[in-house]
């Protein structure tokens, strides 16, 4: 039984599935452990009634993020986020102040996020109908994460999932 925490933070541009496999994700950790919480971005930026999308607002709300991920493991909790957080500053943030850290890069074709674009991001900040979209007009850092996970196509979320607790319990032997 894992008695210290972890985070496993699932990175990605909007659309790429980071919320799909961390829900996942937490249903199969909850099926053998009590201590597991899902933080998701858009959630827990309403929570935190952090609205802006710039890049300073983003990066200002990935911060509280890592902060609240960092108390709860603290606390023995296994926290699963998913969130786009795609910066340097963010990712070096992580790695230094969170214990069991785990980075996981959801990542899609950037013709399949358009084609999926359910909030019609893309297509509307394509159009220069709508600003501050990551992945447009906002340039991320590609991460160096533990884990990439190629999510283009949405099958096998089984096998995803396993890859990433088997990834985890390499780097860190705890669940």
């Amino acid at each position: 039984m894992l008695t210290q925490g972890a985070v496993i933070w699932l990175t990605g541009l909007a659309g790429s599935g980071k919320s799909y496999i961390a829900l996942a994700l937490c249903e199969a950790l909850r099926k053998d452990k009590s201590n597991v919480i899902y933080l998701d971005g858009d959630e827990l930026r309403e929570l935190l009634g952090h609205f802006g999308y710039d890049k300073k607002s983003r990066l200002e709300v990935s911060l509280k993020r890592s902060a609240f991920a960092s108390f709860l493991s603290k606390q023995g909790m296994i926290v699963v986020v998913s969130a786009i957080s795609m910066w340097n500053e963010i990712y070096a943030y992580n790695r230094k102040n969170l214990q069991n850290y785990f980075e996981v890069y959801v990542k899609c074709d950037f013709e399949e996020l358009k084609r999926r674009d359910k909030k019609a991001l893309y297509s509307k900040a394509l159009s220069g109908e709508m600003q501050d979209v990551v992945g447009v007009d906002i340039k991320f850092d590609e991460p160096k994460p533990h884990l990439v996970l190629d999510n283009t196509k949405l099958n096998e979320l089984e096998t995803k999932v396993q890859s990433i607790i088997s990834s985890f319990n390499k780097a860190f032997h705890l669940l």
